[in-house]
């Protein structure tokens, strides 16, 4: 019994990558929804509801306001305002990439100090940053 090589018995030196590079999108695609989601629930924020609130997508400046107090600009947590306009002028950079203008996305706690909130508000105003959203969570509407 014999063996011998034909045309169709060929031995397979290299690699299919299609299916390589499948699973590795795959698994990029798990570890950005998997980080956005550790990001997000790692910042104490506790949203406020309202009946008109729409689901959130991430804006290009992201502030976050904690109950004590914490500033969180863009995910990481900044020391004071005086952090604001750094991020800013980041975002004005990756806003003329894309062709548009720096828009700021506030989440702040139910509990975080009004006064901090009105302060980030005017300091982003002053930056020049003019379209403000506000994060709320929606709830079922009030009758």
């Amino acid at each position: 019994m014999a063996h011998t090589l034909n045309d169709g018995d060929e031995v397979i030196s290299g690699i299919n990558v299609t299916p390589l590079v499948d699973v590795i999108l795959v698994v990029l695609i798990i570890f950005i929804v998997t980080a956005s989601v550790i990001l997000r629930s790692s910042i104490p924020v506790e949203l406020p509801r309202a009946a008109s609130a729409e689901s959130s997508t991430s804006g290009l400046l992201n502030v976050a306001i904690a109950k004590d107090g914490g500033l969180f600009i863009n995910g990481a947590s900044a020391r004071s305002l005086e952090s604001l306009p750094r991020a800013v002028a980041d975002a004005r950079v990756a806003a003329r990439e894309r062709g548009g203008r720096v828009a700021a996305f506030i989440s702040a706690d139910v509990g975080a100090p009004y006064g901090l909130f009105a302060r980030v508000v005017d300091r982003l105003r002053l930056e020049g940053v003019t379209e403000i959203a506000l994060d709320t969570q929606p709830q079922e509407a009030i009758r």
